[in-house]
């Protein structure tokens, strides 16, 4: 496989050469076909494409846009506007998005990407600029810095395939990474949409059944093993969304998980070398026991299915099978924490991914224990109102030695993005706290500044970061 910055030069030697035979063609028919915008025009990437499709609705008898070809112009501009760090992107992103949101398989992706050179694909060009967006998404300047604009250009030409193309599995990446990129940028309305689009094309695909099938062959089943951790990731990402939404909570987009549902394997089975694999890896389904080991996406999504049920309790609540369905939560959520913990490293690995999950799913569950005894006017009677009292206390506190150890470190030893599930359980525990205040008053005391801390930091690669800090004070 050639090297990343290979296979770019190639992608951007071939758009500058095939846009000559089209121009020459398109200029007969008194249209213009010039697919690559440039930052110092007065017409942006995002404007062009409007124009081209325009042009292509009113004369429907007009040459068909190439839309592949197009697609990948606007992947060699971002190139061009990136040129000394899309590699370092690429790389940034399978370093840190990657280990806790594995949707791209990277050794399928850069073949595909490596492919463009001779045979444009809209997908894999889409798919490109939305790792692009969400590696840089954080910049400040956003209103003049090139990944602002490319977020609306995702948009769009994301809504383009849809009603152009049939579904496929890049496309649902591609609208996944831009729900992700939206959620930490603070924009959860715009994320419902997004990864609800995830969902219906993810049904309409059929990434939600998993078929039992075991493949032989070894490209069958990492085409299967792609497709279930895609679905995988909606599902996860469906969750985290509900949880940062704070206006209208809409129901979740997809469906709970089947039992059967077989779970992701370590990345290590994936190997980079497909002829060294002999079989197929073994799976374990969404019902394995917590004793049994598993890899740590597999975790994710076994933590994600709790914090779903959590998210229930906060849409029906029926005061009276309260106290039993949360004691059944409360006793699975400290089961599966304990053995998480006891796997994980310590520091600031033990915020990311499942984690950070299984923390917020536990601070969530009591503050609806205790919000209900509010509600029904027994918060000072209640046994489990104080029992929960004594948990939130705890999990905050967790919380918040986690995130002061994270701030001890020096600038080497942290993490250059702070994985979003680690944002959202910081920021709840702050949330949490200040309920807790309001309960409490002067009994309840909590130093903010090591979640302060770690927010500041975490707000230098998610947006979301300030929602929380806007508590903070």
């Amino acid at each position: 496989m050639r090297p990343v910055h290979q296979v770019l030069q190639c992608i951007f030697d071939y758009g500058s050469f095939c846009l000559a035979t089209p121009l020459r063609m398109e200029q007969r028919q008194n249209r213009s076909c010039n697919y690559l915008w440039h930052t110092a025009s007065d017409v942006s990437p995002s404007e062009g494409l409007t124009f081209l499709l325009r042009l292509e609705l009113d004369n429907p008898q007009a040459p068909s846009l190439n839309i592949d070809l197009l697609y990948v112009n606007m992947l060699q501009q971002a190139q061009e506007e990136h040129s000394s760090t899309f590699t370092r992107i690429l790389n940034d992103y399978f370093s840190h998005i990657q280990p806790w949101l594995p949707v791209v398989m990277e050794r399928p992706f850069m073949e595909s990407l490596e492919k463009l050179g001779h045979q444009p694909r809209a997908e894999t060009a889409l798919l490109a600029l939305a790792i692009l967006l969400v590696v840089q998404g954080g910049l400040p300047d956003r209103a003049t810095n090139p990944s602002y604009r490319n977020y609306t250009l995702c948009k769009e030409l994301n809504a383009v395939l849809q009603l152009r193309r049939a579904p496929s599995l890049q496309l649902v990446q591609s609208g996944l990474l831009i729900a992700l990129y939206e959620t930490g940028q603070a924009s959860p309305g715009a994320a419902s949409l997004s990864i609800a689009s995830c969902a219906r094309l993810g049904y309409l695909m059929k990434l939600n059944i998993d078929d039992g099938n075991d493949y032989e062959d070894y490209l069958s089943w990492e085409a299967a093993e792609e497709r279930r951790r895609v679905w995988a990731g909606i599902y996860l990402l469906d969750r985290v969304i509900y949880q940062v939404v704070t206006e209208f909570k809409a129901p979740h987009v997809s469906e709970d998980l089947a039992d059967h549902f077989r779970l992701p394997v370590d990345d290590a089975c994936l190997r980079t070398d497909k002829s060294e694999a002999t079989q197929a890896p073994s799976h374990q389904p969404m019902s394995v026991p917590v004793d049994v080991p598993l890899c740590y996406y597999a975790r994710e999504i076994q933590a994600v299915r709790l914090l779903g049920e959590v998210q229930l309790l906060q849409r029906h609540v029926d005061v009276n099978s309260l106290p039993e369905k949360c004691q059944s939560l409360d006793h699975r959520l400290m089961q599966f924490a304990e053995r998480l913990f006891e796997q994980t490293p310590q520091g600031w690995a033990t915020l990311c991914g499942a984690n950070a999950i299984t923390l917020t799913a536990a601070l969530i569950l009591h503050r609806v224990r205790i919000d209900c005894a509010v509600k029904c006017q027994t918060f000072g009677t209640s046994n489990d109102a104080k029992a929960s009292l004594l948990a939130l206390t705890s999990f905050i506190n967790m919380v918040r030695d986690i995130c002061n150890k994270f701030n001890m470190l020096s600038t080497p030893e942290k993490i250059p993005s702070a994985p979003l599930p680690a944002v959202m359980c910081t920021g709840e525990a702050v949330l949490a706290g200040i309920r807790m205040n309001e309960l409490l008053g002067e009994q309840f005391q909590l130093d903010y500044e090591p979640f302060r801390l770690t927010l500041l930091y975490a707000r230098e690669s998610w947006k979301l970061a300030d929602q929380y800090l806007q508590r903070v004070g």
